[in-house]
């Protein structure tokens, strides 16, 4: 994090000093701003849907394990009364 930070302080000073225009110096700040500005919602975006995926799997899984379950349970009521019977 501190590599970035440093980073686009080093990037945003190379600018100011750069033999540009005032007005095109300003909209590559503004530029490189929001492109940086963008990478933690585009990490937050992909742990999101990273957990979304997980989930999925562990409640495929635990209803699949719930279904046969309650089947086993089933199977073991109706042969245990057939037998008893």
């Amino acid at each position: 994090m501190r590599f970035l930070l440093g980073f686009a302080v080093g990037f945003g000073i190379s600018l100011l000093l750069a033999p540009a225009s005032g007005e095109e110096t300003r909209r590559s700040l503004r530029q490189r701003a929001q492109e940086l500005m963008d990478i933690p919602r585009q990490k937050a975006e992909q742990a999101a849907e990273t957990a979304k995926q997980k989930a999925g799997e562990l409640g495929s899984q635990v209803g699949r394990q719930a279904a046969e379950s309650a089947v086993e349970a089933m199977e073991e009521n109706v042969l245990g009364k057939n037998k008893s019977a």
